[in-house]
């Protein structure tokens, strides 16, 4: 995977974590130094730890899903970019309430970041299905979003609820996660 492709691809994983991230510093405006670097390590860990375990996971079955790899990988990415889609275009008002008072709480962070890098499990089989090293990639994903989402926190407070367009980087994202999926199916 060249270095554009594995970049495009950190971007478009780190893109929950942001949102996440930002809507938790739009609640909690408090301390947000302390919250990005949590936001960043507990997210950037998450988007490390996670494609490493789909890519080792799924390492005893490669011999029998080596005939479908091509296509497991387009569902696998069209599922995970549809999903952010559908979750950028959902129905909700523009400015939902903030639902925790805490969104930095440790537990609260915990559960974030294991629900944010699901797409990165999903990820890490397509590689392993396609013979692709998973290091690099996992790599990079975690420092990206580890600097993606400390960012957003940083610039949620500075900036605000009014001017920040969290659907539109979802959508974004995870429009970027399926034109990798039609990437690799055709060039598998």
């Amino acid at each position: 995977m060249g270095f554009f492709a594995l970049l495009l691809l950190a971007l478009s994983v780190s893109l929950d974590a942001l949102a996440v991230s930002v809507a938790g510093a739009l609640c909690d405006r408090q301390r947000p130094g302390l919250h990005a670097l949590a936001a960043g390590g507990v997210f950037g860990g998450f988007q490390f730890l996670m494609p490493l375990a789909g890519f080792y996971l799924i390492r005893p079955w490669q011999a029998w899903v080596t005939a479908w790899d091509h296509w497991l990988a387009l569902i696998l990415l069209t599922l995970v970019g549809g999903k952010m889609l559908w979750e950028a275009a959902r129905p909700r008002p523009d400015s939902e309430p903030c639902v925790r008072s805490r969104p930095f709480a440790p537990g609260v962070l915990l559960l974030a970041g294991v629900a944010t890098s699901l797409d990165a499990l999903a990820v890490g089989i397509s590689l392993a299905l396609l013979k692709i090293p998973v290091w690099p990639a996992a790599v990079a994903m975690g420092l990206v979003t580890a600097l993606v989402a400390a960012a957003g926190v940083l610039l949620a407070v500075r900036v605000g609820r009014d001017r920040l367009p969290e659907r539109a980087m979802t959508a974004v994202g995870g429009a970027v996660i399926i034109l990798i999926g039609i990437k690799i199916f055709f060039t598998s």
